[in-house]
């Protein structure tokens, strides 16, 4: 997944905001944690508004045309959705799912890894979860058959169901993974769910090296909650792997825990997955690692491992010492307050 930066050119890089969140007040200050850490980007940004406004798609494709642009992007989660979200194909899409589909996003990585520092009932937890995102029932296909009754369409496909599988494979590969665990419920859904767990173990014969095995999604859950280290690599579709994702970031810490790479056949989102604060706009009390935590991975997609090493040491020394954190974590910190404790920390 490396773009690594040619020797003294600072990477053309998008970055996304949700004009209308907490995005727009974290984002300068993160951006100055990865220049203070020695990682130069030349990011072309774009603001997105609250999705109920009526030039929200017009933003959208504006943001995914610069994001096809630069081939790499770093983006706050986009507020939504409203009862006049944007819609991108059928059914009502939230802006984050719509920009997803502009660009043809398929795969989306979702690390559950506990933070040094951050309290949790799980250390040193590191679970890779691999899911689908252009399947099942988030296409939204809905109808009304009669009054009262309404039908929704889950789509699975073989063609999806191997891409998926065989990329989850190769970086299962490429990051020394060993075993591969598909999330289903195909014991109800025989043809939908049947159909996606056939295709990942015919991909995983092309993979002898690799161990797969396979999960019922309400078992998977309770495994998760008793003993997440059961796990090594989650693979699932869109709808279980947006809750399983959100049980994981609990499981690893909390909201400071998770963010998406999300990936299609020219370009990665790097991806704040947690952002909806309407409370805290305004206040200058947002915590800043939600979107640092996306921002480091960037990093390590450019090979600058150095530089996100270095960030991921300050954090931690920062959250061991509890004295400049944000509220939620506990503390009375303002965002910059803890941001530029983290930079102080790097030197």
């Amino acid at each position: 997944m490396s773009d690594g930066a040619e020797q003294g050119v600072r990477p053309r890089v998008a970055l996304i905001v949700g004009s209308s969140g907490v995005g727009a007040e974290t984002a300068p200050p993160v951006l100055e944690v990865l220049e203070a850490a020695g990682a130069s980007f030349d990011f072309v940004r774009v603001d997105v508004p609250t999705a109920v406004r009526r030039n929200t798609e017009a933003v959208l494709r504006e943001a995914a045309d610069t994001i096809r642009d630069c081939r790499v992007a770093l983006k706050t989660r986009l507020i939504g959705p409203g009862p006049d979200a944007v819609r991108v194909g059928p059914g009502p899409q939230n802006p984050n799912v719509a920009l997803r589909q502009m660009l043809g996003l398929w795969a989306s990585v979702r690390p559950v890894r506990s933070i040094p520092g951050l309290p949790t009932r799980y250390p040193d937890l590191d679970v890779l979860l691999i899911r689908e995102i252009t399947e099942g029932v988030y296409r939204g296909i809905e109808h009304e058959i009669v009054d009262g009754v309404v039908e929704s369409m889950k789509v699975v496909s073989r063609a999806a169901s191997e891409r998926i599988a065989d990329y989850a494979f190769r970086i299962a590969r490429r990051h020394g993974r060993k075993r591969i665990t598909a999330i289903h419920k195909a014991n109800i859904m025989k043809q939908t769910d049947g159909l996606f767990l056939d295709s990942v173990r015919s991909v995983a014969a092309g993979y002898s090296d690799i161990r797969v095995d396979d999960c019922i999604v309400d078992a998977a859950c309770m495994r998760l909650v008793l003993n997440p280290y059961d796990f090594d690599v989650m693979l699932m579709d869109n709808l279980y792997g947006d809750i399983l994702s959100n049980l994981g970031a609990g499981l690893a810490g909390g909201i400071s825990t998770g963010h998406a790479i999300n990936v299609g056949d020219d370009c990665h989102v790097f991806e704040a997955v947690h952002g909806d604060a309407p409370h805290l706009i305004g206040t200058g009390q947002a915590n800043p690692l939600p979107l640092l935590t996306p921002a480091t991975a960037l990093l390590r997609h450019f090979d600058l491992d150095a530089e996100a090493d270095r960030i991921d040491q300050a954090v931690t020394a920062v959250l061991k010492a509890g004295s400049s954190l944000t509220p939620d974590l506990g503390g009375r910190s303002s965002t910059w307050q803890m941001a530029r404790s983290i930079i102080a920390a790097l030197k």
